[in-house]
């Protein structure tokens, strides 16, 4: 069973290898062909950690998994299965959050090695930060199509996970998404936006400006009415794709400003006409025939969209109870689909298809099995090195999506550990606390606001206490006594003026500390207050950002010039440094 093995590292290395503990996080694309590498090979000794349970969409690729298990854990079933390959291996499996504190530093010091597979910013930085304070290795990972990277992070020997910046999700102003699409990705997201509103629990996507006053609105008010006849879907479609769009054209015309910059105006549909006069002449995205693609790739005829987009507002207007979209819901998938087309129609952009949409959607990058078998070979590659302190020829490898002189995978080494990290840093023998400046409205920001989005949802803390000084200003974690949860409780709706000392006017700032007894992490928070930010949910966040290091920009560009790539995949391996790829 391990020859290959034994011919490899020699039969006494690999038999010592075989018996290290090793975690694994996730059991999903990568996770699930990870544990069959690491089984194969004849490690014995392995525990799994994953929330998530099996969907009918992950069988594709999550090979682990077949029909019946839908529903079931993943890092159960994921288990079970690889027990067939070699029964002889040891297997503890947990169906539970990486971010419990049962799984904690001491949890994380019984291992050799980490090996990440997970699919989200905030696990990937909470695993980063258990492993720096534990001083246990960590292999990250993951992939985006036919992208993906794997990555080795050792305390105080490579750059940890935050040392490099990490993009932010991409944002849309609101005005484009409502007023002015000009992508099909506006149309999706203002979709989803109606959805919410109308049938989800989400408010305020489907206002009217009633103050709008005019002689023809006026009378296409009382042809709105009208449609109520006609049923819950053509009243909805005519509000949605004839009135508010004759609105948005009157507004113009009496306001005299070309909101379409140079654009032809959007053009209001009428039921009667489209189903009348509308022929099915819309061919797939990829210009082939019908029966050459999948029904998810193929893009629905206007005709279609119409008459998809009824059916499905009546029978979502029939539901017993208001649920969040759901992707993974056909119903809510083509409500979605057909309402995104039809104001793409409207405003003279591309229709998209079913498979498309979904993906823009549900913020879903296509997942392909190769790139995560690929991967998760990489990983027990780079798994052995550490355990056998070859730290020196370990390499973090990235998997092109072209190939380059013949070659798809470029290795590069590691960067070493960013000194203005404020994650890592702080376990140097220097021991230095980074400090973070925020920009923000002090006197009108909460500190339940200030905790839920900054600390836990921006920084991906999971239980941050905060001092000033030495005076405790909030505290979390297990093991408080009633008092103490109370008056935490209590400070909660507070804002942060009433809670810190404050000087009246712009710049003024006062430094908090932020202790995570959970992730043994401390960071200083300078709170700058600005009269500018206005609203609760308005801040800057200027040194969120830890700056890269000479050493490791100079070390980024000389793998830039040594990868010969053509300009445009020049850009996109330049970003590889910072860009999450998830594992999918």
């Amino acid at each position: 069973r391990y020859s290959n093995s034994d011919r490899l590292l020699g039969s006494a290395e690999s038999e010592s290898l075989r018996k290290t503990k090793l975690l694994v996080v996730g059991a999903g694309g990568i996770g699930c062909e990870l544990l069959k590498n690491l089984v194969l090979f004849g490690f014995s000794d392995l525990e799994i950690i994953d929330l998530d349970t099996i969907d009918l969409s992950n069988l594709n690729r999550q090979f682990l998994f077949q029909k019946q298990h839908i529903g079931q854990p993943k890092s159960i079933v994921a288990r079970d299965t690889v027990l067939k390959f070699n029964p002889s291996v040891k297997i503890v499996a947990h169906h539970g959050n990486i971010k419990s504190t049962e799984f904690n530093i001491e949890y994380f010091k019984r291992f050799s090695l980490v090996l990440n597979a997970l699919d989200n910013l905030d696990a990937r930085r909470h695993v980063n930060r258990l492993c720096i304070s534990a001083d246990i290795p960590l292999i990250e990972s993951g992939s985006a199509g036919y992208l993906g990277q794997v990555q080795v992070i050792k305390r105080g020997v490579t750059e940890c996970y935050e040392c490099q910046p990490k993009p932010t999700p991409k944002q849309y102003p609101y005005c484009t998404i409502r007023s002015n699409p000009s992508l099909p990705i506006h149309c999706i997201i203002w979709a989803k936006e109606e959805f919410g509103s109308l049938f989800g629990d989400q408010q305020g996507a489907t206002e009217e400006d009633s103050t709008f006053t005019d002689e023809e609105f006026e009378k296409e008010k009382l042809r709105l009415e009208e449609q109520r006849n006609f049923g819950f879907g053509r009243h909805l479609f005519h509000k949605l794709f004839y009135t508010n769009i004759f609105r948005t054209l009157l507004v113009a015309k009496k306001t005299e400003k070309d909101l379409w910059q140079g654009r032809a105006p959007p053009t209001p549909l009428l039921y009667a006409d489209l189903i009348a006069k509308t022929p099915d002449e819309i061919k797939t995205e990829l210009d082939m025939a019908a029966d050459q693609v999948l029904p998810d790739q193929q893009v629905w005829s206007l005709k279609q969209n119409v008459e998809t987009f009824i059916v499905c507002a009546n029978k979502l207007s029939e539901r017993s109870e208001r649920k969040k979209w759901d992707k993974d819901d056909n119903l809510d998938m083509d409500f979605v689909t057909s309402a995104s087309n039809l104001r793409c129609y409207i405003f003279h952009l591309p229709l998209q298809s079913r498979f498309h949409v979904k993906a823009e959607a549900g913020n879903i990058i296509p997942a392909i099995a190769t790139t995560n078998a690929i991967i998760a070979g990489l990983i027990v590659v780079e798994a052995i090195k550490l355990l056998r302190s070859n730290f020196d020829t370990a390499r973090t490898t990235y998997l092109k999506s072209k190939a380059t002189n013949k070659v798809l995978l470029l290795a590069v080494e590691n960067g070493r550990p960013n000194p203005n990290c404020y994650v890592c840093s702080s376990k140097s023998p220097e021991n230095r606390i980074i400090q973070v400046k925020i920009n923000i409205n002090l006197p009108v920001t909460t500190l339940n606001w200030f905790i839920k989005e900054i600390l836990e949802r921006r920084l991906s803390f999971n239980s941050p206490s905060i001092m000033f000084n030495s005076t405790l200003v909030y505290e979390c974690g297990e093991g408080l006594d009633d008092e103490d949860f109370e008056f935490s409780q209590q400070q909660l709706p507070k804002p942060l003026k009433a809670l810190l000392p404050f000087t009246e006017g712009t710049n003024s700032s006062v430094v908090v500390t932020i202790q995570d007894q959970v992730q043994e992490l401390t960071l200083c928070l300078a709170l700058v207050h600005s009269d500018e930010l206005t609203e609760e949910n308005s801040f800057e966040m200027s040194s969120e950002k830890p700056e890269e290091s000479e050493a490791n920009h100079k070390r980024k560009r000389e793998t830039e010039s040594f990868a010969l790539q053509d300009s445009s995949e020049r850009e996109q391996n330049s970003k590889k440094r910072t860009v999450i790829l998830p594992d999918s």
